[in-house]
C-alpha cells in the first residue's frame, strides 16, 4: 500500500468517524463542548506520561479521555451554581487545563519530539506511518483500524440509544416523563465524544478535531429536515471534504488536516449560500403573489 494511499484512508476513516457523535452535538447547541474536550485532553496526556515515563503508552488515552471528561463535569457544577450563564462554565475551565498541559510539555518534556503545534493541529501523515502486518500482508495504517473501532463503538451506541437520545434531544421534558434518564444519557454522549476526541488527537489535534466533528453535520443540517436525513448527509459531507482536502493537499503540499478542515469550512459556505439565496427568493415571490392579488382584487367591480 502506497503511503499516499494510507493517509487518504486514514483521513476518510477519521472524517467519517468524528462526524457520528457530532450530529447529537449540534442538534443540542453543544458543538463548542468539543473545543473544551479537545483541549483539556493534553494535560491529561502529559500527567499520564509525567506518571507512567514513557509518552508511547497506551494508557496515556485513560488519562486524556478522564481529563476531558473532567470538562463536562466541572462545567456542569459550575452552570449549576447558577453563578455563570453560556457557555461561560467551559471558556473557564478549559483554557485552564490546555495551558497547564502547554506549561509541562515546554518545561517536563522539553527535549521530547512533542510540539506544541502537533498538538493543536495533528499530523495525519505522521499517524499513516505505522502499518497493521498481518501473515505478510499489509492492511494498512494502525491507525486506521483504531479509527475504524471507534467508528464500531459509535454506530453501536446510536443504534442503542437512538430514540432516547432524539427524544432528550428535541424535548428533554417530555423524555424524563418518558422515563429515560436524560442527564445520565449525556453524561454516556460525552464519555463517547471524548473517546472521539481522544482517538483523532495524533490525527486532527486539539483543534482541526473541533471542524472535523462539527462541520459536516453543521453543513447537514442545512439541508435535512430528519434525523436519519442528517446522519446520511453528514456523512457525505465528510466523505466529501476528506477527498477534497487530501487530494488539494497532495497537489500544493500542504498540511493534509489542515486542508481537510478548510474544506469543511467553504462547503459549509457554499451550502449556506445556496440556502441563504434560496431562502431569500421564496420570501421574495409570497409578497410578489399577495400584491399581484390586491391588485386584480381592485380591479375587479365590486358586488352589489
Amino acid at each position: 500500500m502506497t503511503f499516499a494511499l494510507s493517509v487518504f484512508l486514514l483521513g476518510l476513516t477519521t472524517a467519517v468517524t468524528t462526524a457520528v457523535p457530532g450530529v447529537f452535538l449540534v442538534l443540542r447547541g453543544q458543538s463548542m463542548l468539543v473545543d473544551a474536550m479537545s483541549h483539556a485532553a493534553l494535560p491529561g496526556i502529559v500527567l499520564a506520561a509525567l506518571v507512567l515515563g514513557s509518552i508511547n503508552s497506551p494508557w496515556l488515552i485513560v488519562g486524556a479521555g478522564l481529563a476531558a471528561m473532567v470538562v463536562v463535569f466541572a462545567a456542569q457544577y459550575l452552570r449549576s451554581t447558577g453563578l455563570v450563564t453560556g457557555d461561560a462554565d467551559q471558556a473557564l475551565i478549559f483554557p485552564a487545563l490546555f495551558s497547564i498541559g502547554v506549561i509541562l510539555i515546554s518545561t517536563r518534556f522539553a527535549k521530547v519530539h512533542l510540539h506544541e503545534d502537533s498538538v493543536l493541529v495533528g499530523d495525519l501523515n505522521f499517524s499513516a506511518f505505522d502499518h497493521l502486518i498481518l501473515f505478510g500482508r499489509d492492511f494498512g495504517p494502525s491507525y486506521m483500524w483504531l479509527m475504524l473501532a471507534v467508528l464500531a463503538v459509535n454506530i453501536a451506541f446510536v443504534t442503542i440509544f437512538y430514540r432516547p437520545l432524539v427524544l432528550s434531544t428535541f424535548d428533554e421534558p417530555y423524555a424524563r416523563s418518558r422515563g429515560v434518564a436524560t442527564r445520565a444519557l449525556n453524561y454516556a454522549l460525552m464519555a463517547l465524544v471524548s473517546i472521539n476526541v481522544v482517538a483523532a488527537f495524533n490525527a486532527a489535534g486539539a483543534v482541526l478535531v473541533v471542524a472535523l466533528m462539527i462541520a459536516p453535520p453543521a453543513t447537514a443540517l442545512l439541508v435535512v429536515r430528519t434525523v436519519p436525513q442528517m446522519f446520511a448527509a453528514t456523512l457525505g459531507f465528510a466523505v466529501l471534504a476528506a477527498t477534497g482536502g487530501f487530494w488539494l493537499a497532495y497537489v500544493f503540499d500542504a498540511a493534509t488536516s489542515a486542508t481537510m478542515a478548510a474544506v469543511e469550512g467553504v462547503v459549509f459556505l457554499i451550502v449556506w449560500g445556496l440556502w441563504a439565496a434560496r431562502r431569500r427568493r421564496r420570501t421574495a415571490v409570497v409578497p410578489t403573489r399577495l400584491t399581484d392579488r390586491a391588485e386584480q382584487l381592485e380591479s375587479e367591480p365590486a358586488a352589489v
